[in-house]
């Protein structure tokens, strides 16, 4: 009896000092630190034009690649956090031009197989992981380092609830990262001139664009945006939100996604409304936002949030819409580049010539690419080619 007691009392004492230690590691690290870094493949250029497939990649290929899982420090709901991300380096470079790419809607659920869709988890096998395979292991295999960030809510955090569409806290854990693969690009003797690209597909393009703007405002000591390149991107959110919730009795494809924005929107942001006081149905986690009980708008909020919130008199929530929309009202420094099918039907083109507009009259260089009949993930391969030659004139 005595040594059962003995037992179950170290155990105990062995739990705690486990506790305490990890609690001590999240105090002593900052934001932007190193935590692991491993290696999870190397591919061949051969390998990597098998692997690309929205293009005919037949002697695309210029560098052999190796695959980087990196852990690193972030902040989440202003809590620290461990999330990880992808570099993706072509073997035998010194000096560095460096991309991040920021991708698209993925539902963060294990049962849902998002574990074949997280960057850190690309090992490089020849299917899944669309954006790694194409974006990532297309412009890393022209010359780039690419890093993919996971984003909160997949691979290391899976459980945690991602902060779907709401660009201010998504920005957070995504300079975090670049800051990490700086530091690894340091700690690994490579010549780095702090001179950054961006790119994002459809919710990344969204988070492309305010990441530019968030980083030369907030860190420009760090890095230098020469250029962003969007594709279909969530670039003027507000008007995104507004017609769709005006649809009405109008069923909406985009329904799950718009709810979840929604959810994700007045949990991360200052907003912490009971959901019902929004939802016509129990919402009680991002995964129930998601799962609508209908594709119309009348039958997923409630008519007095619809009502206010669409007629201007919710206030709170309008000042929310507009800070989390990019599309005017700032200047880009380096170079705006925007694609977008004019058929697009999840996220419609009116994002883009918005951007392009707006973004136009406050200054900024804006180039467009329309594709003519081009749907939503019909132009990956389009926009990979344009946006490796727009950025290596800027290299």
């Amino acid at each position: 009896m005595k040594l059962k007691t003995y037992t179950l009392f170290t155990l105990m004492a062995l739990l705690l000092w486990a506790c305490q230690k990890d609690e001590l590691s999240l105090k002593t690290a900052n934001r932007g630190d190193i935590i692991e870094v491993k290696t999870n493949g190397y591919l061949t250029k051969s390998e990597v034009e098998e692997r690309i497939n929205e293009f005919s990649a037949q002697d695309w290929a210029e560098y052999d690649l190796s695959l980087i899982s990196i852990t690193y420090r972030t902040e989440y709901m202003g809590k620290p956090i461990d999330t990880r991300g992808l570099i993706i380096i072509p073997n035998g470079i010194d000096t560095v031009d460096l991309i991040m790419h920021c991708h698209g809607t993925e539902i963060p659920s294990k049962l849902l197989h998002a574990d074949n869709i997280t960057p850190s988890l690309y090992t490089g096998s020849t299917d899944n992981y669309r954006e790694v395979r194409n974006m990532g292991l297309g412009w890393a295999s022209k010359g780039f380092v690419v890093f993919i960030p996971d984003y909160i809510g997949y691979g290391l955090t899976l459980g945690k609830e991602h902060p779907y569409m709401y660009f201010p806290e998504m920005f957070l854990s995504n300079i975090d990262g670049l800051l990490a693969v700086k530091k690894y690009l340091s700690e690994n003797n490579y010549s780095y001139d702090n001179q950054l690209f961006l790119t994002g597909w459809s919710l990344g393009g969204g988070a492309c664009l305010s990441a530019h703007k968030y980083i030369q405002e907030q860190y420009a000591a760090a890095f230098t945006v020469a250029a962003s390149s969007s594709l279909a991107g969530v670039l003027n959110y507000e008007k995104y939100h507004d017609k769709s919730l005006k649809s009405g009795n109008e069923k909406l494809g985009v329904m799950p996604i718009i709810s979840w924005s929604v959810y994700s929107i007045n949990k991360f942001s200052p907003l912490k409304r009971p959901t019902d006081q929004i939802y016509s149905y129990p919402v009680f986690d991002q995964m129930s936002s998601i799962v609508v009980p209908s594709f119309q708008p009348n039958k997923v909020f409630k008519p007095y949030f619809l009502s206010k919130v669409l007629d201007g008199t919710d206030t709170q929530y309008r000042t929310i819409l507009t800070q989390n929309s990019f599309y005017k009202n700032w200047t880009a420094t380096g170079k705006v580049f925007l694609h977008h099918g004019d058929a697009d039907d999840t996220v419609p083109y009116y994002n883009s010539t918005d951007a392009k507009e707006g973004l136009e009259a406050s200054g900024s260089d804006v180039t467009l690419y329309t594709y003519t009949g081009g749907n939503h993930d019909t132009e990956l391969g389009n926009f990979i080619k344009n946006t490796f030659n727009d950025f290596n004139q800027l290299r």
